[in-house]
């Protein structure tokens, strides 16, 4: 497990399209589907791969990661602190994070019915936030430029 020093974007998770709240989250790209992927012991899908390959792009996180390698990232999201990890490590993260008692959301299809129904809005004003939300990560990452020091 290693460190990653580096300045450390306060919604970097929701940027890199992780909407869920569990206090570690794993990243990984996921080279058959060409995709970055996240995945919290409960949940898992597909991340914003738009956002990491500028991110690992930028100058101030490239040199940190292996030269041509995507590395599993591990977000520790309460210490805001992010790390690059094996599987093994990042599976046992996981493990120990906590994850809630799955039968809590048996059922909630029903009892949330007009939620569901108005998804389909809910998802496109999603969409905007998120546009606006990596035009304003770019914006973060040109102005830590020259900080190289961990948030």
């Amino acid at each position: 497990m290693k460190k990653l020093e580096l300045p450390l974007h306060p919604h970097l998770e929701t940027i890199f399209g992780y909407a869920g709240d569990a206090p570690k989250v794993v990243f990984y790209w996921e080279p058959e589907s060409d995709k970055l992927m996240y995945d919290d012991g409960l949940e898992s899908g597909t991340a914003n791969s738009w956002a990491y390959l500028i991110w690992a792009a930028h100058p101030s996180v490239k040199p940190l990661l292996t030269q041509g390698e995507h590395p599993i990232l591990l977000l520790e999201r309460h210490g805001r602190k992010l790390y690059s990890v094996s599987r093994a490590e990042a599976l046992e993260a996981l493990k120990v994070s906590g994850v809630p008692n799955l039968s809590v959301h048996v059922g909630e299809y029903t009892e949330h019915l007009e939620d569901y129904q108005s998804e389909e809005a809910a998802e496109t004003i999603a969409w905007k936030e998120a546009q606006q939300l990596l035009a304003d990560f770019v914006i973060w990452l040109g102005s830590t430029a020259g900080s190289r020091r961990a948030a």
